[in-house]
């Protein structure tokens, strides 16, 4: 992994929009999930819950993508890749 100051200007600024597209998205995730609860917590008793698994089908995984994989020691710096 080279170090920071070694990448070229571009290189740098394709990092700097990898991880801020990665934290929005964590941030949009984190809304939604807040979102299904807020609207599973108004669904009257009796009825079955809109939203009864609150993570189903809000993930994306882009690991393959051959940029992820360039700059992923990167990425580590910022995000647990577990969590991702």
């Amino acid at each position: 992994m080279r170090k920071l100051n070694e990448m070229s200007k571009e290189e740098m600024d394709n990092l700097d929009l990898i991880i801020n597209l990665i934290s929005y998205s964590k941030k949009l995730e984190r809304m939604i999930i807040q979102f299904r609860s807020e609207v599973n917590a108004l669904t009257p008793a009796g009825e079955n819950l809109p939203y009864f698994e609150l993570h189903s089908d809000i993930y994306e995984n882009f690991f393959d993508y051959p940029t992820i994989i360039r700059y992923q020691k990167y990425i580590e710096l910022y995000f647990d890749m577990e969590d991702l």
